[in-house]
Parts: C-alpha cells; structure tokens; sequence
C-alpha cells in the first residue's frame, strides 16, 4: 500500500486545516445548543406536541454530526482517495480493537434513533429501571425516575432486552392504581366511587375511557381488589395522578361511611405501575 510522502502529511495536516476543523466543530457545537434551546422552547410553548418536537433532537443532532465531520474529511483536510481507504482502514482496526464496547453502543445508538422503540419524553422501563426518557444519545440512553434521580444505561444493554414503552410517543398515558376493600362492601357502590374519582381528578384524559376491574383475594380475610385505569393528560403527572385517584376514594368510602377506622389499614393498599 502506497505511503504519504511526509510533505503531503504536512501539507494536509497543516495548521490552516486543522483550525478550519476546530472552527467547524465549534459551529456545529454552538448550533446544537441553539437547537436544544429552540427544542425546550418549542416544546413549553406547543405543549400537546412536545413528545415530537423533543423527539426530533437526538436525530438532529446525529445528522448535524455526520455532516460536520463530512465536511471536515471532504472539504478541509482533502486527503488523496486511496490514502483516505488507508487512514480508515488503519484507524478503523485500531478503533475497533481498543474500543470495542464504545462501537456496540454507538452501534446501538443509531439502531434506537431510527428504530424508536422509544423516543425522549416516553416513559419506558428498562430493566429495574423505570422513568422519562431525557437524553438518546450515541452511547448510553438516561432516564429521570420518579425518585428524581437520572438514570444511565448503555445503548448496548438496552438493545439486548425487552423494553417497556408506556406511550410510544404519544403526550397522554394509561395509568393502573389498585385498592382493596373488605369484601363486604357493595361492589356496585365501590365501583362507581372508583370511576368518578378518576373521572373527577384535574389530570385525567376524559376523551379515553375509564375502566374499574374487579378482582376477589383473600389476605387474612376476605377482601375485594379494585383496579382503576385511566388516562393521564400529562405522562409527567402519572404518580400525581396515581396518588389522586387514591385520596379521593379514601375520602369517599370514609365520608359514606362506608370504610371504618378499624378497616382502614387493610383497605386502600396501592399497587401502582
């Protein structure tokens, strides 16, 4: 394989050339943080569409990438067609060897961004993981949990297994909240206390139904297990929701009378998603 001449090195890596590239990365940085800011605002501003304007980024930003480093090769540095088969082979081996897990999760991460099993803002479970999807990136895929801590996953690991999507995009999400009731109580009557809790909460999304099932266990006594699902308008208020829904059928079963102090550590268990 034929060599650079030392002067053709030089020549291409000249210190015109290489601030020409610093100047291109540089841009290419500082439009990325203007399209991130533009994104977050859009996204304040057009709220019921904020699941697909945050959603474009990551894309954007990989596009953004690829053309700046095309630019650099093709336009800036210009090295001869064989000598640049040369340099990519070369780098590419050495790269590969050094870096194996860094190119499975690159790999990975173009898989997500074009596959979408999710895309940011979905609220998804990977693993024990569960939470809002904050960043795509290249590498490693974060999550905000409900513990207000953010999450770190390699893109490779989150390929290899099965993942969760809650919306799939979509701003509104399915929430499941269970409560417990002795099993003496009218069914009828619990029933429609359920559904007009969840219908009355500031967070529901009235325009998908709201569906109570009902369920008969025993746990040292018999009780009744009430499942309430319902939409939330934001995916971001599910555990508010969640929380709502109990409160207000706690309130009603103890203003009815119809759930007794005595009986209360046994009814209203949780069993949220």
């Amino acid at each position: 394989m034929q060599e650079l001449p030392i002067g053709s090195v030089a020549e291409i890596l000249s210190t015109a050339h290489i601030l020409a590239a610093l100047v291109l990365i540089a841009f290419a940085w500082f439009l990325l943080k203007v399209l991130h800011l533009f994104a977050q605002w859009s996204a304040r501003r057009f709220s019921r569409y904020r699941m697909q304007i945050i959603g474009l980024f990551p894309v954007a930003r990989l596009l953004v990438w690829i053309f700046t480093v095309y630019l650099i090769v093709a336009d800036v540095f210009q090295p001869p067609a064989n000598s640049l088969l040369a340099i990519l082979a070369s780098v590419g081996l050495a790269v590969g060897l050094a870096a194996q897990d860094v190119i499975r999760n690159v790999i990975s991460g173009v898989l997500i961004l074009f596959e979408k099993p999710f895309r940011v803002g979905d609220m998804v479970k990977i693993g024990e993981h569960y939470g809002e999807v904050v960043s795509i990136g290249l590498r490693s895929v974060q999550l905000h949990t409900f513990d207000d801590s953010v999450v770190t996953i390699a893109n490779a690991t989150v390929t290899s297994q099965a993942v969760s999507n809650s919306n799939s995009g979509a701003l509104d999400e399915m929430v499941v909240t269970s409560f417990t009731v002795p099993a003496s109580l009218d069914v009828d009557t619990v029933k429609q206390l359920a559904s007009e809790a969840a219908a009355c909460s500031p967070y529901v999304y009235l325009k998908k139904p709201v569906t109570v099932l009902v369920e008969d266990i025993f746990n040292r006594s018999f009780l009744t297990r009430f499942t309430v699902k319902a939409y939330v308008l934001d995916v971001r208020h599910e555990r508010l929701f969640a929380s709502d829904i109990q409160e207000r059928i706690k309130k009603a079963l103890l203003d009815r009378g119809l759930l007794t102090s005595e009986l209360v550590l046994a009814a209203l268990t949780a069993d949220d998603r």
